[in-house]
Order: C-alpha cells, then structure tokens, then sequence
C-alpha cells in the first residue's frame, strides 16, 4: 500500500475518531461503558508513552528544523501517525476514567489536556504551509500543553508529589508501634495498619484527594471532601463507610488490586472509629478481657511489599461451621486465618478437619475453647503458623512447651492460662517467637519484670491494668447457640469473672442494674425475641450490651426453589441458605447471604398438602452504606396446583433513612385468618432507586441480603 493510501486512510479515520473523542468527553458522566470497553480502557497506561514521544520530537522538528524539513507527503504521513496514536490513547483514557479509581480534579484536567493534545495533533496536519515563526509558536503551545497533561496523569499515578524533590529520611514522619500499656491503641494497632495499607496513597510522597494519614495532625485535617472520622447527622464516617464497601466498588479503600485489610484489622479499625477515634485512648485504660485490647496488642499488620495476587483460590466453605470461622487473610492471600467460636459446642473434628490446609494457616484463634493434648498436636502441624490465641483454654503451660516447634511463629497468647515462675521459665527457654501476651491474676508484677529482663529478646505484654482503676467489666454470655426457636429454647447466660451480676430483658429495651430481670437459672424463649444482657459488679463499669434475636420457626417447607437467581458474588448456597437455620448474623462477608440487586428475589415453597400459615418473616441484613438496603416490600401469593397461583398478602416497609444502623432485621407478612395452600409464592423486592440522599448512585438499585425465612 503506498504512502498516499495510508495516509488517506489514517486522515478519514481521524474525522471519525476525533469527532467520538468530544462527545466520549463531554458527556463522560452519563456513558456507562460494558466490560469489554472498560478492559479496552486499560490499554491507556500501556501505549500512551508513543504519543509523548511522538509529540515531543515533532514539537522539536517544528522549532528546529523547518530549514531541513521531510518532503510534504512523508511530513503529513509521520503527523497522521501521531495523530492517530494519540486519538486511540484518548479514547482508552475516557474509558478508563470510568473506572472512578483516580481524584476528580486530577482526572479532569488530564482528561481535557489529552482531549487538547488530540485535536492539536489532528490540526497539525492542515496547517503545514503556514509560516514559520508560526509554526514555532504553535509548537511551544503544543509542547506545554504536551508536558502539562502528562504531568497531571504522573500525579494520578505517583501522587501529587510526583516531582517534588525528595525528603531526606529524617523529615518524613513515620507510624512506630508502641508495645506498652502506657501508649495509646492509635499508636499500637491503628498507626501501623495505615502505615501498610494506605500512606502509599495517602503519605508523604503520594497525596490522593489531598488526604494524608500518616500523622494524627494530617488525619484530624481530613482531605478535600472534609472530616474523614466523623459523619454528618445522617452519615457514617467517610473512612468508615469506605473500607466496608464490597470490594468492587470503586470508592472501596484500600482499591481492588492494593493489599487488603484483613479481618482483625478491620475489625479494630471499626471499633476503633465507632468509639470515636480517639488518639489518646491508652491500653492500660482498657479492661484485660476486653477484645479490642486483645486486638490490639496481637495486632500485626501485613506488609505490601513483595504483594502478588493470588488468583482462583479454592473455596474455604468446607471447613466453616456455626463454630468455625475460616478465611483467607485478605483478598488475594492464599494464607488462612480461622477462629472459633461458643467453647461449650467446640467439637475437635472441627480444628482435625484443617489438616488439609495446614500449611496455609498463619494466625489461629482457639480463645476460650476446652482444648486437650490431641488439640495441640494438630496446632504444631501448622508450620506456617504465626499468630496463635489460646486465650482461657484450660491448657496448662507444661502443655504448651511444643509451641516452640513452630519455625515461623511469631505472637502466641495465653492470658488466663495459670503459671508460676519456673513454668513460664521453661516454656520461654529457647523459645523462637518474639511475643507474648500473658494476663494471670496469680503472677506478680516483680516476678513478671524478672522474665522481661531475662528474655530481652521476647516482647511480653501483660493485661496490668491498676485495680485502684474504674475498669470496665468483660461482656458476658450467651450459652444457648441457635437462634431458631423451633417450639421453644432454654437460654443460659454466663460470665467468667465472680461475683458478676446479669441482667437481661426480653422487649428490645436496654437492661438496667435495678429493674431489669437478674439471671439466676436458664429461662425459656418460645416466641420471636430480642434479648438483650448486660453484667454488673460493684466497683466497676458495666459491660456492653450483648444482643442476639431469636426467631421462632415452626413449620418447615418440604421443597423450596429460587425463581431469580442470587448476584454471583452472594449466592450463598442457593435455595437452601433460605432453610437451613444458619444465619449469617451481623457480617456481610460471609458466604451465608443471598444478595440480589438486578431483580426481586422469586421463590416458590411446597408443601406435600396444604399448610395452613398465619406468617412468613424474612431475615435481612441492612448496611446503608454499603448500599444494602431494607427489604422493600414482600408479596405473597398461594396455589393448591403450583400453576396458577391467587394473591394473599403484601407487605411495604418504609424507605431506608442514611443514619439506618447496620445488622440484621426481619421483615413479616403477615395473612389472613384461615390461609392454607400447598405451594406459597413470594416476591421480594429491593429498592429499585435510591433516594436523593445518596446523590452518587441516585437512581440505581440497593441491594437486599437475605438468609433466612421463618413461617408459623
């Protein structure tokens, strides 16, 4: 093909592609581009440096080189080259912006500096005849134009700080974990989880949204959309709100593809920012029970350096359990984390069952479960192994002396478990990690400093809260496990520490030290309840409430079929999740929801004859700022054949407000007297449009979480 073809070509192609360049610019905000687009979008990174190149040298050739010029027909050939290149790299770089994982300002200026480089590039090739001074200006014009867009697009991706000169290692500040009980929770477990997981985005170097999160200064300032701690009236803290999206969304912190928080750290994250975010809580102010301090001090956040993604990772449901919880430590880690739960059901099939994935478990939470000798001796398998609880396990510290076989361990933690000097002696004798939590009430402080001086190398915190303190008192109980009251359940509540009193009450209301009801013998639950308990001792703060809903469930359905299919992402396990009285609670990323956002969830029951039914309740879970929201209405509708099915009920619930809390919450319908049919059809439906208050995805489907249903 000759020179003048090609070049024709190429100059037809360009009055096409510029042309689709301004109105992809324009009206960027209401094009929604599919997959297969915003893949194509990801090829922006990959070619844009052509173009840079291009342009700068014929910037070059037109303020230097006009005595030595090309023939016409090579010189128009070379800038329809560039200029083509450059419209393709545009093209992918609107697509790209679609993605929204880069600043709004920043995008915009290097959206239109990209659109101007196109247009530029494209005139370039009707204005060779023009005189030569000309020309040298249209150059420098096109050069700054050049270097200013590609400067912006060096800042969405290094930082604001792109070209900033370097600071000396002495000016930057840096987050340091503090071990002892006088430092704060901020400088224990909060500081060092931002230091891993977001100050390459929001540090000294890179500054995204003009946010910094490397010194409590910086966090207070906020960035450019204000306060990040604390929401308005009727919004949960940006920086709350942002690391509990799914991960798909592209306003989820840390971003899809960045290191992950794991569970731990989310879940101190999280208490840390709903008690308040303070940066002066210190640990010594915190009860030795107490979770948070627990997870502060085992805190020990994974680093991003060296971080590959793992793909298709099998799935862990086989080895969870009501009483097990196993995950893998973050999104795309192929290491393992697992914790039990309810010591009184802990049944040692459940740890035998992970000798399959041994090798990839790295922390292990056993606080609180009645462990024996055959226990352990699946633990020391676990060779990766580096955090282990074992926290209140009626072990005793001879027992223990085999923890020391693990090569890769590095935190072990056994408050409550009993020792006296030449135990703790022999068990830290050679011993390969480097912390120890320990909390006895038998030890005393001088023979503890003892072992601290003598095993320098060994970090041993100790829960050494003073006793002349307000402390506040451990949360109780719950000893009966299922939530399901099939006829009835007998609850038992208890606390480990003497001379508590529980109080507790049954109507949703808060318990009290004085008029609620005092625990003294399990009582029975026959009817849908919300119970509520709280522990008491003269001398300290009460505990938290603890909560837990019952819901009562008489009659069982003998087939159940899903008419709309669950999002992929949360299918849970189909049509069973429904029925199989295995709630997923207060915690969205488990695999036990059914989430739907495209559709009503459709479900049809059967009965091999008819069943009479009064109601029908649906557990849901709610997290506004997750954009699940509360079931919007349920219909129910009857049929004796399954065919033709007649209309019984329909329920509508009022619509989601932004301070709605997050948890699970049942939605009824309730029926006429004297319903009975043998197949009962149900349409739940989602919010199909959401309110003005969510200005972001206004007029886009919420989500609903569904796990269960319960008819009587």
């Amino acid at each position: 093909m000759s020179e003048k073809k090609i070049y024709q070509l190429l100059e037809l192609s360009l009055w096409v592609l510029n042309p689709l360049i301004l109105v992809l610019a324009i009206y960027n905000q209401k094009i929604e581009p599919g997959l297969f687009l915003q893949w194509i979008g990801k090829l922006h990174p990959l070619v844009l440096h052509f173009p840079v190149v291009f342009g700068m040298l014929i910037a070059i050739y037109f303020l230097f080189f006009q005595n030595r010029r090309f023939p016409l027909n090579t010189e128009k050939l070379l800038l329809a080259i560039n200029a083509f290149i450059a419209s393709g790299v545009v093209i992918c770089g609107l697509l790209l912006s679609k993605q929204n994982a880069y600043d709004n300002d920043l995008i915009n200026l290097h959206k239109w500096g990209g659109v101007a480089i196109a247009l530029l590039s494209w005139l370039l090739l009707y204005l060779l005849d023009l005189k030569i001074s000309f020309k040298k200006y249209l150059a420098l014009f096109f050069l700054a134009i050049l270097i200013g867009s590609t400067h912006k697009g060096a800042q969405l991706t290094h930082g604001v700080n792109a070209l900033s000169f370097p600071q000396s290692p002495a000016t930057q500040t840096e987050h340091k974990s503090a071990t002892d009980s006088l430092s704060t929770l901020y400088e224990t477990s909060i500081a060092p989880v931002l230091s891993q997981k977001c100050i390459s985005c929001h540090g000294v170097d890179k500054i995204k949204g003009d946010l910094q999160l490397n010194t409590p200064e910086n966090i207070l300032k906020g960035g450019k959309h204000g306060d990040i701690l604390k929401g308005d009236l009727n919004k949960t803290a940006p920086l709350l709100e942002r690391i509990h999206l799914p991960l798909a969304d592209e306003k989820h912190m840390p971003p899809e593809g960045k290191m992950q928080l794991t569970s731990d750290e989310l879940n101190t994250l999280t208490k840390w920012l709903k008690g308040g975010a303070s940066f002066k809580l210190k640990l010594s102010q915190l009860s030795p029970g107490d979770s948070l301090l627990l997870m502060a001090k085992n805190s020990n956040p994974v680093s991003n350096a060296k971080f590959e993604p793992k793909g298709n990772l099998p799935d862990l449901k086989e080895f969870n359990s009501n009483y097990c919880s196993v995950n893998y430590l973050f999104h795309g880690s192929d290491e393992v984390e697992v914790n039990f739960f309810q010591g009184s059901f802990y049944n040692h099939d459940n740890l035998k069952k992970l000798e399959k994935i041994k090798s990839q478990i790295v922390n292990l939470n056993m606080q609180g479960m009645p462990l024996k000798k055959e226990d352990l001796d699946i633990i020391i398998q676990m060779k990766n192994l580096q955090s282990v609880n074992l926290n209140s396990t009626k072990l005793d510290i001879a027992s223990l002396e085999v923890l020391k076989s693990l090569p890769g361990l590095k935190s072990v933690s056994i408050c409550g478990i009993e020792f006296d000097e030449p135990g703790i002696n022999k068990f830290l004798e050679h011993a390969r990690f480097s912390e120890l939590n320990v909390w006895t009430k038998n030890g005393t402080q001088k023979q503890l400093e003892k072992i601290m001086q003598k095993y320098p190398s060994i970090k041993i915190i100790v829960g050494d809260n003073l006793e002349d303190q307000v402390m506040k008192i451990s949360n109780p109980t719950i000893e009966q496990d299922s939530l399901i009251i099939p006829t009835h359940v007998d609850v038992k509540l208890k606390h480990l520490l003497k001379g508590v009193v529980i109080r507790y009450t049954t109507d949703g209301s808060e318990p009290d030290s004085i008029k609620s009801q005092e625990f003294k013998e399990k009582f029975r639950l026959t009817s849908n309840t919300v119970l509520k308990i709280k522990a008491y001792r003269a001398g300290w703060k009460s505990s938290d409430v603890v909560q837990r809903t019952y819901y009562k469930s008489e009659i069982h359905p003998d087939s159940i079929k899903l008419l709309t299919q669950p999002d992929p992402q949360h299918k849970g396990n189909g049509s069973k999740t429904l029925i199989d009285y295995d709630l997923g609670e207060n915690n969205r990323y488990t695999d036990k929801w059914l989430g739907y956002r495209d559709s009503n969830m459709d479900l049809i029951i059967g009965f091999n004859q008819s069943k009479p039914l009064n109601s029908v309740y649906f557990n849901a879970y709610i997290e506004i700022g997750a954009e699940i929201f509360p079931i919007a209405a349920i219909t129910a509708q009857g049929s004796e054949d399954g065919k033709v099915f007649k209309k019984i009920a329909e329920a509508k619930f009022p619509v989601a407000q932004k301070d709605d809390p997050s948890g699970a919450k049942t939605f009824t319908c309730n029926f006429p007297k004297g319903t009975s049919f043998k197949y009962y059809k149900f349409s739940v439906s989602n919010v199909k449009s959401m309110p003005v208050w969510r200005k972001d995805r206004k007029g886009k489907p919420a989500w609903i979480f569904v796990d269960e249903l319960f008819l009587n």
